[in-house]
């Protein structure tokens, strides 16, 4: 009966002990660090904007001269509006990124990013009147057509990092510059419209959709 009972003394010690380590397992925070998420910034192309020298042009000029306030206020530089709309919307990615707890990161203009985590990558596209994909202009016929971005975020540790699209006519024929592009079928890409006149609002609206796409594919779920 002695022997019995410190049998089972013994067993009903062990499972405790297998039991409380499999809690202690359970309960131990994950240690694998977050996927870091590299936003670069997306291909925006701008040109020069041709001056408009009509009569009623050089009229308005003229008569904003004579006024006491000066001069009329000159449109914005394009270089400087085309860098205005892709630091917003790479900023805006990265601070939605965050909220959604990603370590997002900026990532600099000629900068490669490391071998491990995800980067995003973009361009913006206008389509002409031949139903071609052109990359956008800003200057120039700025807000004519249909204005999409399409995207990809890939895996840098297995996918690397590979074009997103060439030049297929490096000329600004026709009504709309900027050269005609083909995208790479071999990246995992998705479009979004850029719809709206107010160019902020649309640009926070496309950036949060992106972010959500983004957190999907980090999360595992297949590229759309």
């Amino acid at each position: 009966m002695t022997h019995t009972l410190w049998r089972f003394t013994l067993a009903t010690a062990c499972l405790g002990m297998i039991a409380s380590a499999g809690l202690a397992a359970d309960t131990v925070p994950n240690t694998m660090p977050a996927p870091v998420v590299y936003v670069a910034d997306f291909d925006l192309d701008a040109a020069a904007i041709k001056p408009d020298e009509s009569p009623p042009k050089r009229a308005r000029h003229l008569i904003g001269n004579l006024l006491p306030r000066g001069p009329v206020v000159p449109e914005e530089d394009p270089q400087v509006h085309a860098r205005k709309i892709v630091s917003s919307m790479a900023d805006r990615i990265t601070s939605d990124l965050k909220k959604a707890g990603i370590d997002a990161r900026r990532l600099p203009p000629g900068v490669a990013p490391p071998d491990g985590g995800w980067v995003v990558r973009g361009v913006f596209l206008s389509v002409d009147e031949g139903n071609r994909i052109r990359r956008a202009v800003v200057g120039f016929g700025a807000g004519q057509g249909s204005l999409q971005v399409a995207v990809a975020v890939n895996d840098l540790a297995t996918q690397g990092q590979q074009p997103l699209y060439e030049d297929v006519d490096n000329g600004s024929g026709g009504h709309m510059p900027g050269a005609i592009v083909k995208l790479n079928p071999y990246v995992a890409l998705a479009k979004f419209v850029l719809a709206g006149h107010d160019e902020a609002s649309t640009i926070k609206h496309t950036a949060q959709d992106i972010a959500d796409m983004v957190v999907q594919r980090v999360h595992g779920a297949p590229a759309q």
